[in-house]
């Protein structure tokens, strides 16, 4: 599902942009793999536990309650490799396409999403240099000036459904104490 979500933004960047298909790629920031020229890479960097739904009440189903699916955030660094002007040029393209529409609805979700999901909320991340720094000599790659996205929610649905019953009856009873 996570894939889906990388395949989803590749394919709004792709459409939108403006410039001709073909110049998106889906990559790891991993040192041993190739970052191809004259292409933009979407990395995914970090999976996280989206804080605003940790605490979501139980869902009712047919097979009675149940917990809610989990909520992701998704972080991605985007990257240009090419000439340094080109580069500016296409991060400022990209930063324009999830100006104009952070929320990914039905429409811009990838089909195999759509079943599960109603919209993706894309959000531009601010690290810090020191975060910026660590993340790139973590990969083992030389510093390049890129754009750090948030992707929520990512709702991730039971593997095994466990689902509790209803309560059918509240009863109170008293009992003697003695003393």
């Amino acid at each position: 599902m996570i894939d889906d979500v990388t395949s989803t933004l590749k394919d709004v960047i792709e459409n939108r942009s403006g410039f001709p298909a073909g110049w998106v790629e889906v990559t790891s920031l991993d040192s041993g793999t190739n970052l191809t020229v004259g292409k933009l890479h979407i990395c995914l960097y970090a999976v996280e536990e989206h804080g605003h739904v940790r605490n979501a009440p139980l869902v009712s189903t047919p097979a009675g309650y149940e917990r809610p699916p989990l909520g992701l955030v998704l972080s991605y660094v985007m990257t240009y490799t090419g000439e340094h002007l080109e580069c500016q040029k296409r991060l400022a393209r990209v930063a324009q396409v999830f100006h104009s529409t952070p929320r990914l609805g039905a429409a811009d979700i990838d089909p195999a999403l759509q079943p599960r999901i109603q919209q993706l909320t894309v959000r531009l991340l601010s690290p810090t240099p020191e975060e910026r720094t660590g993340l790139w000599t973590a990969y083992g790659r030389d510093f390049r000036l890129s754009l750090y996205y948030g992707v929520e929610t990512v709702p991730l649905p039971l593997l095994e459904s466990a689902g509790i019953d209803r309560v059918r009856e509240h009863r109170i009873t008293y009992g003697e104490v003695r003393g």
